[in-house]
């Protein structure tokens, strides 16, 4: 059997080593189950203890992506009460852990990121996207909603874009992503070799100096003109008018009855239309509680409540059934649960649990 995460120690041409962690399931666009998310916790956790790693990096097999986000369907297989909270705990740590982490981590987020994928990202220090990324957190599809820290970064993006991302699952580039500040750098699709090789001559120090040294290696690789433009910048006002419609049933019907030509636009409002209304409620009430009577949620809590708000989905909401319809039978044709109009009054706030 084939490892799914790979682990070496690349020196130094001074003394110290890169600890380079490459997601290695490209069958299945290198999405995590559970037992990569815990062997690639158990790496981080031994490389920071040690004096001799210097910085991380983190990079998944093949061309296609760094990271689909979480193996989807083996949670479906096994959705259990036990199994879902036993993955998505496992997973959150693991993303509270590279947030908080000392020591530098580099994210190589080449051709697709999204979903989990996202999530390992931006918790990463240095985040280099290429002219082939593709993001976007596309839980609305399956009935989930976006987590793995998600909460947070989207909430935090300029304006409401994070919100427009959140509801309808855009797919955006990384041209946008370094534009809102996701990524932090633009570098040639195929500079992974060359940047690992920079890096291993760079004379590291203590951590603190090893954040600034890292980033004057990748600096001279950078390049934003590889890139192009930013579509999601370039809709920045026409997307914050439709969010800024007050609450989700006209956010909805700004939405649902769309009459611009944007095409990005256009294409967002397909992947909405199809998608979960309880996921479209729950994201929208995340985005409103942590603006307001949750603001001053820490990352920590943050990532407490996406395990309890995540599990509820699993179990009680329409993961299963959207899951079977995009990736089991495959007929693109989700019977969910409630639509936004006849929704029980506190039924949402079932997700939450201690959280409401």
């Amino acid at each position: 059997m084939t490892d799914t995460i790979l682990a070496r120690l690349a020196p130094t041409a001074h003394g110290k080593y890169i600890g380079v962690i490459t997601l290695n399931n490209p069958k299945a666009l290198n999405a995590q189950n559970l037992d990569m998310v815990k062997a690639t916790r158990t790496h981080l956790d031994t490389w920071a203890d040690d004096d001799s790693v210097a910085v991380v990096v983190l990079h998944g097999t093949g061309d296609k992506g760094l990271c689909a986000g979480g193996d989807i369907k083996a949670l479906y297989g096994g959705a259990s009460g036990a199994s879902a909270h036993d993955f998505f705990t496992h997973e959150y740590g693991l993303m509270h852990a590279m947030n908080t982490y000392p020591k530098p981590i580099m994210a190589w987020g080449h051709g697709i990121v999204m979903g989990g994928g996202m999530g390992l990202f931006v918790g990463s220090s240095h985040k280099v996207v290429t002219s082939a990324t593709l993001m976007a957190m596309p839980e609305v599809s399956i009935g989930l909603f976006p987590d793995a820290g998600a909460s947070y970064f989207l909430n935090h993006l300029a304006g409401k874009v994070g919100l427009f991302l959140g509801l309808t699952g855009a797919r955006f580039t990384g041209a946008d992503a370094h534009a809102f500040g996701v990524a932090d750098f633009a570098i040639g699709h195929d500079g992974f070799d060359d940047v690992l090789s920079c890096i291993c001559q760079i004379d590291f120090k203590d951590n603190h100096t090893n954040h600034h040294l890292l980033s004057a290696c990748l600096n001279g690789f950078h390049d934003k003109s590889i890139l192009g433009e930013s579509i999601l910048l370039k809709s920045f006002d026409e997307i914050n008018h439709l969010m800024n419609q007050g609450d989700l049933l006209a956010i909805d019907n700004a939405l649902m009855n769309y009459q611009g030509d944007n095409d990005f636009i256009k294409s967002a409002i397909d992947i909405y239309k199809n998608g979960s209304d309880t996921t479209k409620a729950i994201t929208f009430k995340i985005y409103h509680d942590l603006k307001t009577t949750k603001k001053d949620f820490s990352l920590k809590q943050i990532f407490d409540l996406e395990t309890v708000v995540a599990t509820h989905c699993v179990n009680h909401g329409d993961f299963k059934e959207g899951v079977r319809a995009l990736l089991i039978d495959k007929d693109k044709n989700p019977k969910w649960r409630h639509t936004l109009t006849d929704m029980p009054v506190g039924y949402i706030d079932e997700f939450f649990g201690e959280f409401v």
